[in-house]
């Protein structure tokens, strides 16, 4: 799986269009070959920053979308902002949940290295 993640931060003009545009792309992508989920996040101590996160099945699905005319859209969304945003890809082997935590706290697990 991979993790994709864009940290964009916008000036009190441009932030409601860049937040309009985002949230009408992200059922648009929900909805594409490959696509495990997608959401849009507004920074709750810094209004001006969006956070926009997709999570692909491979990466030939994530190349397409990097190439398709939904995600020519997200660029232009990140050309609005003041700042150059934190792009990020990451591959994930493996996810957990609760039961990871569960499992530290009762020492079931060794306590990983951070």
């Amino acid at each position: 799986m991979i993790y994709s993640s864009l940290r964009i931060k916008f000036t009190p003009e441009k932030l409601p269009e860049a937040r309009e545009i985002l949230c009408s792309l992200v059922e648009r992508t929900r909805v594409s070959q490959g696509c495990l989920g997608c959401d849009v996040y507004q920074h709750l101590l810094d209004p001006g920053v969006l956070l926009f996160e997709e999570w692909w099945k491979s990466h030939a699905e994530l190349g397409r979308h990097l190439r398709s005319d939904l995600y020519r859209r997200i660029i232009l969304v990140i050309e609005m902002a003041t700042e150059y945003p934190v792009v990020k890809f990451s591959e994930i082997a493996h996810t957990t949940g609760l039961e990871m935590v569960e499992k530290l706290r009762m020492g079931l697990l060794p306590t990983p290295e951070l």
